[in-house]
């Protein structure tokens, strides 16, 4: 039985007791609010500031990504990540901006892909 969640706190705890900074990355090529939270969840678990993931590596970014909605739920994913204490329609306000900066290259990097 596969507990991502148990070895990301083992992880955490022993990375704090070694005194070495967390980094983590999704392993799975998902794009759904679900798996988000989840990765948000963890990156800020429990365990104080010393348990928090240093650092985040967004693997696997296919085409799929790169579809409106789900390049929508992406940009406010990284603006969860940040952690700055902002409130959810705080980040929703900048997703909405950043996505529409960066829609024409986002369409184009759909394409390429």
């Amino acid at each position: 039985m596969c507990r991502p969640e148990e070895l990301v706190t083992q992880v955490a705890t022993t990375a704090r007791e070694a005194g070495v900074m967390l980094a983590g990355e999704n392993a799975l090529p998902r794009y759904d609010e679900g798996a988000f939270e989840k990765i948000v969840g963890m990156a800020t678990a429990a365990g104080g500031e010393q348990e928090k993931m240093h650092s985040f590596t967004y693997l696997r970014m296919g085409p799929d990504m790169f579809q409106e909605e789900k390049w929508r739920r992406f940009v406010a994913f990284v603006g969860r990540m940040r952690d700055e204490g902002w409130s959810r329609e705080e980040v929703e306000m900048e997703t909405e901006g950043f996505v529409q900066i960066t829609s024409p290259l986002i369409q184009e990097a759909a394409l390429a892909l």
